[in-house]
């Protein structure tokens, strides 16, 4: 056997255990179900997947960071904000357009953000950045009836409720954690659950409580 020739198994012998360690795939799973409040699906709830490790999300922050600026809206239509609820990552620059035929004017005071857009005309759009985890309660101080919630999460693993009370959290990594439901109206709601096979899709319905 030649010299380069043993060289060469000798290269691929050390090589080969680090490039299938870079490529096993890591082992995930999936929260599924039906949020409810007496019974009947409720929309405008964020659910999230709390515990895990800061080392996880770290890298899967990162990873997020790296690709396009986090974007998303809010319309202000029919004087309303649409949608109600809105769950973003922290850093996320959230647009506010004015679809109405009238002037609006987007602010906040709570504590995890506290911003004034000013007044603005029909057709225009103001945006603001939101950097610190938490509920950012957003008004118009032009018209009250008008509020929306901006949930902001310092990790990727939520998601909100659709018209029929439906959710989905894909990507969880294995292991022990706390299923966190918020709603503005019904408050929250934490319950544990584990996620023990790849690939498991785990059906965990939660039923809120009215608040007396």
């Amino acid at each position: 056997m030649s010299r380069h020739w043993k060289r060469g198994i000798f290269l691929v012998a050390v090589l080969l255990p680090a490039v299938v360690l870079a490529a096993e795939p890591a082992k995930i799973g999936t929260v599924k179900g039906v949020i409810s409040v007496a019974g009947r699906p409720t929309g405008d709830a964020v659910v999230s997947v709390e515990g895990i490790s800061q080392e996880h999300l770290r890298s899967q922050i990162s990873n997020l960071k790296s690709k396009k600026t986090q974007k998303a809206l809010i319309d202000q239509r029919d004087m309303k904000f649409v949608p109600r609820v809105l769950p973003v990552l922290a850093g996320t620059a959230v647009e506010f357009p004015n679809n109405d035929k009238t002037f609006h004017n987007v602010y906040s005071s709570s504590e995890a953000k506290k911003f004034d857009l000013g007044l603005y005309a029909p057709g225009k759009s103001r945006s603001a950045r939101f950097e610190k985890a938490g509920v950012v309660k957003i008004l118009c101080n032009v018209h009250p009836s008008m509020e929306a919630y901006v949930v902001v999460k310092n990790h990727p693993y939520y998601g909100a409720t659709d018209s029929r009370g439906n959710y989905s959290v894909t990507g969880a990594p294995l292991g022990k954690y706390r299923l966190e439901v918020w709603h503005p109206d019904f408050g929250t709601k934490v319950l544990p659950f584990e996620l023990v096979r790849d690939g498991e899709v785990l059906a965990l319905d939660v039923e809120m409580k009215t608040q007396r």
